[in-house]
């Protein structure tokens, strides 16, 4: 792409040298005052050169003798006359030549300094030519920018060869008018000495002789090369930015920092948003008139925080265009900063993006909708359920479930089963409020969101309409069939916090309703919230182990009489991360339940003899061990082995420790228990029979285990002090025990009045708050410990 096509004759030249108005040496009036001053400063007579100065010499002495041989014939003269008149002659002649060689020596001299000197300050490849357009001389700049090693390389050059083509056409035009007298130029392309294309600006300026013949042209180059290529780059940038405007749906835009004017905004506006550029010139806000209210709000808060955060900022909002359609639109700004940090402007991409939003609408309708019945499914109806937590409204959820469905499927089979869901799904719908949300669970279970109320009273009457409709016979259209419901409800945030624990709780109130005889309702109750509670510790008990949530407390075991500590009995907390410490009875069951028991069992055994080592090693040196041993740990042979690698891992005495073990427990399989027990004493580890007198076969267990030690269970010590047939009972199982080699121990003591009791009869241990609470081991004290007489 040329920066200019064809010559421009006499384009760059002044008015005052238009026409003939130039000199005889060819300057202008103005370039001649320059030079006057020029060489009126600098042209000072400076001493000639010898060969000048001979020159001087001679023709002073040619002039005085030829005034002295004029003299010889013109007149008579005395001699001393004609050698005067002689010298006078010779001083005049060599005094003006002296002083005209002089004066055009100064001139050359200043006239050969200042041209040197603007050569070298031109930055122009100067070539003077010829009048057949050979290249007679061009300065070393000039070669330099020609690639040429010297300027003796481009001497004699054809300089109209290095153009072709059209440029070669136009070098011509300028060159014919240059010899006809005037000043032109150009803009072409040729190639350097070297080959390599470059693009110049070249002035051919004609120098001519008096009668006004041009016998030489002087050529002034300019490389516009890096010019030519950052205009024809702006040029393709600009076309680029042209030809996407034209077939892309995206307006490019400039905004002021305040969103008060735009600095730019491309032809894309037009498409989008349906309003031409210059309309937003004039009224910068009429983009804004467009977008819907609903919408306008988040809109402006999104602007401002681009701004005041001066970060890139992206929002989707609607517009109604002037035709009426509503499009969405995608906009992404980006915040433009002064070199003071301060934003100066913000640039973005606006972006029409509905069919993408309808596609995701539809998708959005694909992945929450139930394809049987049209209604929102599952994913659609937990999706709901968060959103209306998260503000934090209480509302009511119904859990509805067919009563006997599997038989009318089986009985009027899968289609009209299918058939009959959808007309219950519409029944449903229709039966309620229209802000009812009601989805399709999966087979014959539905659900209802009740608006935004979560008022018990209104909640019934909603749920039994429900019922009234369904098994009403006016709409039993499908071969007889009758069909019932049973509804549970559970409410927020009384039942639960999120969907998870809302639709367990109503689920579980759901089945309450079905045993109460089905066609019914219940809303949910204390049990469902425990119940949900529950799975809840459940679920968290495998990351509790791996993390160290569990933790163990001890109760000291004291000899009644000095009330010396003989053991402690390890007891198992949990420190929930979330809701704290959470006492046994709440999460030993689920642990037995769930199985986790074992794996849990194992750390307690392990960590509690670990404990003991360290006591034992600290001064406790005869120091006892009791541990807790559930009916699922006695199912097998497991915790024979976790017990003794246990022992050998401390290095303990088998007789340290002491496995406690329940009645209830050995009544699950008392032969697989039987076997265990059995294997434990075959280490040497000791047994007891923790609460003992609360099961139903005592007396045969004392006999069948052989048990080291009997835990009375607290109940009888709290009414030793008050029952004196309680005093009896515990008299005679110590007596018994005693009678069969067993020691007794008395948990639950908590006054000094139970203590005396039980010092009068010989109970060889006691246990309880009035002695020692469960503590961390760090606060357990073991003054006056003394070697079990058990051990």
């Amino acid at each position: 792409m040329r920066l200019k096509s064809g010559s421009r004759l006499s384009g760059r030249r002044s008015d005052s040298s238009a026409g003939s108005a130039t000199s005889a040496d060819g300057a202008s009036p103005r370039n001649q005052l320059f030079l006057s001053f020029f060489l009126a400063r600098y042209a000072r007579r400076r001493a000639l050169p010898f060969a000048s100065f001979a020159i001087v010499v001679g023709a002073a002495f040619g002039a005085a003798a030829l005034v002295f041989l004029i003299s010889l014939f013109a007149y008579e003269a005395s001699a001393i006359m004609r050698t005067a008149a002689a010298v006078l002659a010779g001083a005049g002649v060599f005094a003006a030549a002296h002083r005209k060689l002089a004066a055009d020596h100064a001139e050359r001299r200043a006239a050969l300094t200042l041209s040197s000197g603007l050569l070298d300050a031109n930055r122009e490849c100067l070539k003077l030519l010829d009048a057949d357009g050979r290249m007679l001389r061009i300065t070393e700049f000039g070669a330099d920018l020609m690639n040429a090693e010297s300027p003796e390389q481009l001497a004699g050059a054809d300089w109209l060869g290095f153009w072709s083509g059209a440029d070669r056409t136009a070098a011509d035009a300028a060159w014919s008018g240059a010899i006809a007298g005037e000043r032109t130029s150009f803009t072409g392309q040729c190639a350097t000495a070297t080959g390599c294309p470059k693009w110049w600006d070249s002035r051919l300026i004609p120098l001519a002789e008096d009668d006004g013949r041009v016998t030489a042209m002087l050529c002034a180059s300019t490389d516009v090369s890096e010019q030519n290529e950052l205009l024809a780059k702006l040029r393709s940038k600009d076309q680029l930015m042209s030809e996407m405007e034209a077939h892309v749906r995206l307006v490019f835009y400039s905004y002021s920092a305040d969103f008060q004017y735009f600095h730019y905004v491309s032809a894309g506006i037009e498409p989008v948003f349906g309003i031409a550029p210059c309309v937003l010139m004039q009224k910068p806000s009429a983009w804004l008139d467009l977008v819907l209210q609903e919408d306008v709000e988040a809109l402006l808060a999104e602007m401002r925080r681009v701004v005041e955060e001066s970060s890139e900022g992206r929002i989707l909002y609607r517009i109604r265009r002037t035709d009426g359609c509503v499009r969405w639109i995608r906009s992404t700004a980006y915040p433009v900063r002064d070199e003071t940090g301060a934003v100066a402007r913000i640039v973005g991409i606006s972006e029409d993006v509905t069919a993408e939003q309808e596609r995701i609408t539809a998708l959005d309708r694909l992945a929450y909708s139930d394809s049987l019945t049209g209604l929102a499914n599952r994913g659609a109806l937990v999706r709901q359920i968060e959103a209306r937590c998260a503000k934090s409204v209480p509302f009511g959820l119904m859990f509805i479930d067919l009563d006997r469905f599997k038989v009318l499927n089986d009985t009027l089979g899968h289609t009209a089963a299918d058939r009959l869901l959808k007309d219950i799904g519409r029944v449903i719908q229709a039966a309620l409020p229209p802000d009812a949300y009601v989805a399709r669970l999966g087979g014959d279970e539905f659900a209802v969101l009740a608006g935004s109320t979560a008022d018990k009273s209104r909640l019934a009457s909603l749920a039994q309409t429900l019922l009234d409709v369904l098994s009403s016979s006016g709409r039993n259209d499908h071969a007889g069939a009758f069909v019932t419901a049973s509804i549970g409800i559970s409410l927020y945030p009384e039942h639960g916090v999120d969907h998870e624990a809302l639709l367990t709780s109503a689920d579980i109130a759901m089945y309450a309703a079905k045993k109460a005889g089905r066609n019914g309702f219940r809303f949910a109750d204390k049990d469902a919230t425990g119940t949900i509670e529950d799975f809840e510790l459940e679920r968290d008990l495998p990351m509790a182990l791996a993390s160290g949530e569990f933790l163990l407390h001890y109760q000291g075991i004291h000899e009644p009489g000095a009330l010396s500590m003989t053991s402690v009995e390890a007891l198992i907390r949990w420190m929930h991360p979330a809701r704290g410490l959470i006492a046994p009875a709440v999460f030993i069951p689920i642990l037995e339940e769930s199985g986790f028991i074992v794996d849990v069992g194992a750390w307690v055994v392990d960590r509690a003899l670990g404990q003991l080592a360290e006591w034992r090693t600290s001064g406790a040196s005869e120091l006892c061990m009791s541990v807790n041993v559930s009916a699922r740990q006695l199912r097998g042979d497991a915790i024979v082995n976790v017990v003794d690698r246990a022992l050998r891992k401390h290095g303990l005495p088998p007789r340290s420790l002491e496995i406690e073990l329940t009645e209830s427990a050995l009544l699950e399989n008392p032969e697989l228990a039987q076997q265990t027990l059995t294997a434990l004493k075959r280490l040497g580890v000791r047994i007891a029979i923790d609460d003992f007198g609360t099961g139903y076969s005592s007396l045969r267990y004392l006999a069948d285990i052989a048990p080291d030690t009997v835990k009375i269970d607290r109940s009888f010590t709290a009414k030793l002090a008050l029952d004196a047939a309680t005093r009896t009972i515990v008299r005679g199982i110590i007596d018994m025990s005693h009678d069969l080699g067993i020691m007794v121990t008395a948990e639950g003591v908590e006054e000094e009045q139970q203590l005396d009791i039980l010092r009068e009869a010989k109970c060889d241990f006691v246990q309880g708050y009035h002695l020692s609470r469960p503590v961390a081991p760090l606060v357990l004290d073991f003054g006056g410990v003394q070697q079990a007489s058990a051990a």
